[in-house]
């Protein structure tokens, strides 16, 4: 598939964005995000917040162990915090989570439900839990849900690589780079793994 989207990808590039066409031709296909339960991935989401990639995968597999080795909401709510922040969570790290845990299991599927929705609605309701930013819903719909096409005009590491490569300049607000980005709808998630690729990084 991701040979697909890549071919589309550039198509649309050689009209809309010539140096993004550049950088992309150069790195060729990329693997894309495969979805995940919106549980499992949101609490990769908040357990990766500013850690490095190394140190959030010890800590979900700490949890996958405590949760009995099924990362799922009942099992997470019936955790103590003790056990919680013995797993390597902050003390904020872990209310979120539990927050993140009531939202799941409240109303039956409501999580998996609501994440069926357009990602205007799903962010509006995530966003009422303290410890869930505009990043961390532009890094869960990326990974944790797989839409190919969101931007997160405020992870530094797109910035830095649409400097970098793009021309753009480093003084300029994130709504430029935001204006910018739109030249790739509906790939903004391929655009934004080839700029992640670009400086060697890339959350996950």
């Amino acid at each position: 598939m991701y040979e697909r989207v890549h071919a589309a990808f550039l198509a649309l590039l050689v009209e809309t964005d010539p140096d993004m066409h550049q950088l992309v031709q150069r790195q060729g296909p990329l693997p894309l995000p495969v979805p995940r339960p919106p549980f499992e991935a949101l609490v990769q989401t908040v357990v990766g917040q500013q850690l490095s990639v190394k140190a959030a995968s010890t800590i979900s597999a700490r949890l996958n162990l405590v949760c009995g080795g099924q990362l799922e909401p009942r099992r997470f709510q019936a955790l103590s915090m003790e056990a919680l922040r013995g797993a390597g969570l902050s003390h904020s790290k872990a209310k979120c989570l539990l927050r993140v845990s009531d939202m799941a299991v409240s109303g039956g599927l409501h999580l998996e439900k609501m994440t069926q929705r357009s990602p205007s609605s799903w962010r509006k309701e995530l966003l009422q839990i303290k410890g869930l930013g505009p990043w961390s819903c532009d890094m869960f719909g990326m990974f944790g849900l797989g839409d190919l096409d969101l931007f997160s005009a405020g992870d530094l590491g797109l910035r830095n690589a649409m400097v970098a490569h793009l021309g753009m300049g480093v003084k300029e607000k994130p709504a430029a780079f935001e204006l910018r980005a739109n030249r790739w709808k509906p790939y903004r998630t391929v655009a934004s793994l080839h700029l992640w690729k670009s400086l060697g990084n890339q959350p996950k």
